[in-house]
């Protein structure tokens, strides 16, 4: 069984699918299974022949959040990752964070991240990275100072049938995670940019959708 099980959701998107893959495969920890959710009709087609790497169709509610929880379904590790299909790992992401997870109590552990913003004609690189700088519940319940999925690991024992991705929001879903899990046990950071997120303006972006952030904001404040 392996150690940590890799949940990419996608659709349609084969050549940023096949980069995210390919930063997976350079990782220098190998003890991983990856499942790659398919939340399209069409059919995947990679010519990766690692028999690590598994296809599923998403078999929950059509979207990014019913993927991931159709791989949380799958997994079978004592850790689950996430990476968005048009994000990369550093090669040493997987490992640096194990050697945390196993010498800690911490139930997730995040990282620093690189943010490419793709404009037409040019690219912006930024370094992210925020820590709690009271307790970790009341940081998060003013902002999300963890970010993306695709920097995190989790311990899959906290993950169940009342604490997974909600899959009535469309924004912010990551966040709404992290507010479930907070209450369960400790979180540590990693400040090194151990991912690359990639954010392309021509693209369409449901984070930054002020229709759906408002809708999945307005449910979450009446959850918490």
């Amino acid at each position: 069984m392996a150690e940590i099980s890799i949940i990419i959701p996608t659709k349609n998107r084969p050549k940023l699918l096949e980069r995210a893959v390919n930063s997976i495969l350079e990782q220098n920890y190998e003890d991983w299974e990856l499942f790659i959710i398919n939340d399209s009709e069409n059919k995947i087609s990679i010519n990766f022949s690692d028999p690590r790497i598994q296809i599923a169709y998403n078999n929950n509610k059509p979207g990014a959040n019913g993927s991931r929880n159709t791989g949380i379904s799958l997994a079978k590790g004592k850790y689950i990752a996430f990476l968005d299909d048009d994000d990369t790992w550093r090669q040493d992401k997987l490992l640096k964070q194990i050697t945390i997870m196993d010498s800690s109590e911490a139930i997730l552990c995040y990282t620093g991240k690189n943010i490419i913003i793709q404009k037409k004609n040019s690219s912006i690189k930024e370094y992210s990275y925020k820590t709690s700088f009271i307790a970790p519940k009341t940081t998060l319940q003013l902002h999300n100072y963890i970010g993306t999925t695709s920097s995190v690991i989790i311990r899959s024992d906290v993950l169940n049938d009342c604490i997974k991705f909600d899959e009535e929001i469309h924004s912010l879903q990551d966040y709404d995670l992290y507010l479930q899990l907070v209450e369960k046990g400790e979180f540590v950071g990693i400040p090194e940019a151990l991912v690359t997120y990639y954010f392309d303006e021509s693209i369409n972006h449901l984070s930054v959708n002020n229709k759906a952030m408002f809708f999945s904001a307005r449910k979450i404040y009446l959850k918490q």
